[in-house]
C-alpha cells in the first residue's frame, strides 16, 4: 500500500512539474515576443479588399509589435490554399492568418477544407460590414414584405443576384425562406451583377455600399433594405431585413486567426497591437471610407462569432439544398 500511494505520489509531482514548466515556458515565450518579424498570412490576391485593409494596418501593427510584419499573399482554392498555410504553420505567434468569413462558410461548399473551429484559434475581429439589397428602378416592390409577396405570386419571377461572398448566402437564404419564387443568379464578381442589374437582366443585388452608392445617387438602382441587425450609416433611412424577417441578419467582417496553441500571453499581445493600431485617427478613417467599420474584438469574442457563424452557414446551405463541391 506504501508503496502504491508513493508510486501515486510521485506521478502527481511529475504531472505537477511538467504542467508548471509548460506554464513557464510559455510565460517566458510570450515575455519576449516578439523577438523576429511576423508573418500575415493573406489568402487573396494583392489588391483585393482583405489585402488593401492589411496593408493600411500593417505599419502601425508592426510599429506597436515592435519588429517588421510581413504580408504573403498565399491566394487560390477558394482562399483554403492561404487557410491551410496558416493553419499548419508553428504555433508561435509568428505566422497569422488574415480571416473573412469564408474561413467558415467554405467547409459547407466545398470537400476537403480545413475545420476553423479546430484547426485555427480566434485572435481578433478587426472589422464589420453590412450590404444593401438593391432593385433594378423598374422592379416594383418597394420593400421586403412586397417582394415577398411577389415571390408567392410569381414563382420563380424574382431575380436575385450576388458576386460571390456572403451576398451568395443571402440570396440563397431568402430563396429558403421564401420559396420557389426567388431565383439566385450567381455571378463572378459585384461588377457584372452591376451592370446586370442597371440594364433590368436581373431584378435585385446584394452589394456592398461601396460600389452601390455611386449607382444609389445616380438613380440607377433604388436601394430597399440593408442586411445588419439595425439600421445604420450610410442610408440610415432603410430599413433592415430583420425587420420584416427577424432571423434574417447577414453581416460580413474581417479578423486574425493563428493555428491552434499559440500561448494566450502571445494572442494578447496581437490582440492589443491590432486595437492599437485600428485605434489610429488615420487608419479609422482609411478604413471607414471604404464603408466598413472599425470593430476590434477580443479573441474570446472574435471565437465566439466565429462559431456562430460557421454553424448559421451551415444551416443555410441545409435548408437551401447546395451541395459540397
Amino acid at each position: 500500500m506504501k508503496a502504491l500511494v508513493s508510486s501515486t505520489l510521485i506521478s502527481s509531482t511529475l504531472l505537477m512539474a511538467t504542467f508548471l514548466a509548460g506554464m513557464h515556458a510559455n510565460l517566458t515565450a510570450a515575455q519576449s515576443f516578439p523577438s523576429k518579424p511576423v508573418r500575415w498570412i493573406v489568402p487573396f490576391a494583392a489588391g483585393g479588399p482583405a489585402d488593401v485593409i492589411a496593408r493600411i494596418l500593417q505599419p502601425r501593427f508592426a510599429e506597436r509589435l515592435g519588429q517588421p510584419v510581413v504580408i504573403e499573399n498565399r491566394a487560390g482554392g477558394g482562399s483554403n490554399i492561404g487557410h491551410e498555410a496558416g493553419a499548419k504553420a508553428t504555433p508561435d505567434g509568428y505566422t497569422i492568418l488574415y480571416v473573412v468569413p469564408n474561413v467558415v462558410t467554405n467547409p459547407s461548399l466545398f470537400r476537403n477544407q480545413i475545420d476553423p473551429l479546430k484547426e485555427l484559434a480566434p485572435v481578433a475581429q478587426l472589422t464589420t460590414q453590412a450590404y444593401v439589397l438593391l432593385a433594378n428602378p423598374m422592379f416594383k416592390p418597394n420593400t421586403i414584405s412586397e417582394i415577398i409577396a411577389t415571390a408567392k405570386t410569381k414563382p420563380g419571377g424574382v431575380t436575385c443576384a450576388a458576386g460571390g461572398g456572403l451576398p451568395t448566402f443571402g440570396c440563397e437564404w431568402l430563396r429558403s425562406l421564401v420559396g420557389n419564387g426567388i431565383v439566385h443568379v450567381p455571378y463572378k464578381g459585384n461588377a457584372p451583377a452591376l451592370t446586370d442589374l442597371i440594364g433590368g437582366q436581373v431584378d435585385m443585388l446584394i452589394d456592398l455600399f461601396n460600389t452601390a452608392l455611386p449607382q444609389v445617387k445616380a438613380g440607377k438602382v433604388r436601394p430597399i433594405a440593408l442586411t445588419g441587425a439595425k439600421r445604420g450609416l450610410p442610408l440610415p433611412e432603410l430599413p433592415v431585413f430583420a425587420e420584416t424577417l427577424p432571423e434574417f441578419v447577414l453581416v460580413g467582417w474581417h479578423g486574425v486567426m493563428a493555428p491552434v496553441g499559440v500561448p494566450q500571453g502571445i494572442t494578447d499581445r496581437l490582440n492589443k497591437a491590432l486595437g492599437d493600431a485600428l485605434a489610429d485617427p488615420e487608419v479609422t478613417r482609411r478604413i471607414s471610407d471604404s464603408f466598413i467599420e472599425v470593430a476590434h474584438t477580443s479573441a474570446d469574442t472574435f471565437g465566439k462569432i466565429v462559431q456562430a457563424d460557421f454553424h448559421k452557414y451551415a444551416r443555410i446551405v441545409k435548408a437551401a439544398g447546395i451541395k459540397p463541391e
